[in-house]
C-alpha cells in the first residue's frame, strides 16, 4: 500500500506563495519553447528590465546574461533541454542591466517535455531568480581582505627578519633581546590599529601615525601630515591604513623615501560640496618612479580595495616629481 504524502505547503493558497515569494524576493518567470518566448513576474521583469508579463523573445531575454558569462549559461542549458539530461539546473551568472549596471544572479530552473507537443525537446519552462549581488560582493570583499592579511604577514615576516639582522650587527649580544622586543612593539601597534574596534570611529590623524610607527624618526620626520581633524569609520580606518601601508612601504623601497632629500605629503579635506572627503598622498624630491609593468596584490590594496569596501575613486599618477595618490570617499565614511 503506498501511502500519499501531501506537498509540504499545500495549505497555502496562491495569494499567500505570492506574498511569501515578494518577501523572499524570488522572481519567478515562465519559458514557451514552443513560440520562444519568456514571460517574467513582477520582481523578475525588475531585475532584467522587461516589462511586466509581456512575452519576451528569448533572444532578448538572453542577451541581457552578461557577454562573459555566456558560454558557460549556453553549455548549461544546453544540456537541460536535451530530453535524456536532468530536467533542472542551478546557475549563478551575472546579467547587465539596461542601464549598464551589472547584477549577480541565481537561477534554478525545471523544464517540462511532451512527446505529444514535441518530440527533440521542452515544451515549457518555469524559473526562480534571486539577486545574489550583496552576497557576492561581500564574498570579493572577504577574499581580497584575506589576500591582504597575507600580503601583510609576509611583509611583516621580511621586517622581523631585516630587524633582527640589522640588530646582530649593531649591538651587544646581552642587549639584543630589548631592542628586538622594542621593534616588534612598534610593529604590533601597527597591526592593533588595522584590527582595532568594529564599532569605534578613529582619527585619520591617528591611522596615519599608525602606520607610519614602524620607521625610524628619520623617515617619519619627512612625511609632513596635515588636515582639519577628521574621524572616520573603522571600516574606513581599516582601508586607508592598508592604502597608507602600501604607499609607505613603496615610498621606502622606491619612492621618495628611498633616498635622502626625497619627501612625503599627506593631505586630507572635504570637497567643497561636503559630499565626498579626500585623501592625497605626493611624494617629491625622490627617484623618477614608472607606472609598474605589472598588477600584483599591492596594485588590487590601492585601486580595487577603496573601491570595493569604500565606493571610493582612486586616481594614481607616476612622474618626475614622484607618486600621487588621490582616495576619495564618501561622507558616510565620516563619523560627524
Amino acid at each position: 500500500m503506498t501511502t500519499h504524502v501531501a506537498p509540504r505547503y499545500s495549505h497555502l493558497s496562491s495569494a499567500e506563495m505570492e506574498v511569501g515569494l515578494e518577501v523572499a524576493r524570488v522572481g519567478i518567470g515562465r519559458v514557451d519553447y514552443l513560440n520562444d518566448t519568456v514571460r517574467l513576474d513582477g520582481i523578475s521583469a525588475e531585475l532584467f528590465g522587461f516589462p511586466v508579463g509581456a512575452e519576451v523573445p528569448r533572444s532578448e531575454f538572453h542577451g541581457r546574461i552578461h557577454p562573459d558569462d555566456w558560454v558557460f549559461v549556453e553549455r548549461e542549458v544546453d544540456i537541460l533541454l536535451a530530453p535524456e539530461e536532468p530536467d533542472v539546473i542551478d546557475l549563478t551568472h551575472r546579467i547587465v542591466q539596461p542601464n549598464g549596471d551589472i547584477r549577480w544572479v541565481n537561477a534554478r530552473k525545471r523544464v517540462t517535455f511532451d512527446k505529444g507537443l514535441r518530440d527533440d525537446g521542452p515544451v515549457e519552462g518555469v524559473f526562480a531568480v534571486v539577486d545574489v549581488t550583496d552576497a557576492k560582493v561581500a564574498q570579493a570583499q572577504t577574499d581580497l581582505l584575506i589576500g591582504e592579511l597575507n600580503h601583510r604577514t609576509k611583509n611583516l615576516v621580511t621586517v622581523v627578519q631585516g630587524i633582527s639582522r640589522l640588530l646582530a650587527r649593531s649591538v651587544a649580544p646581552e642587549d639584543f633581546p630589548e631592542h628586538l622586543n622594542e621593534r616588534l612593539n612598534v610593529l604590533v601597534r601597527n597591526q592593533d590599529a588595522m584590527i582595532k574596534g568594529g564599532g569605534g570611529a578613529f582619527e585619520l590623524q591617528d591611522v596615519l601615525r599608525s602606520q607610519l610607527a614602524p620607521f625610524d624618526e628619520d623617515l617619519r620626520s619627512r612625511v609632513e601630515t596635515r588636515g582639519a581633524p577628521m574621524r572616520i569609520t573603522a571600516d574606513a580606518a581599516q582601508v586607508i591604513g592598508m592604502v597608507v601601508h602600501e604607499l609607505s612601504t613603496n615610498a621606502v623601497k622606491y619612492g621618495a623615501l628611498s633616498q635622502r632629500g626625497g619627501r612625503v605629503t599627506v593631505d586630507w579635506t572635504a570637497t567643497p560640496d561636503a559630499s565626498m572627503a579626500e585623501l592625497h598622498w605626493q611624494e617629491s624630491g625622490g627617484p623618477k618612479v614608472q607606472q609598474p609593468a605589472r598588477k600584483g596584490f599591492g596594485s588590487q590594496v590601492l585601486q580595487t580595495l577603496p573601491k570595493l569596501t569604500l565606493d571610493g575613486e582612486v586616481d594614481i599618477s607616476y612622474g618626475e616629481s614622484g607618486v600621487h595618490y588621490s582616495l576619495r570617499f564618501p561622507k558616510s565614511a565620516v563619523v560627524r
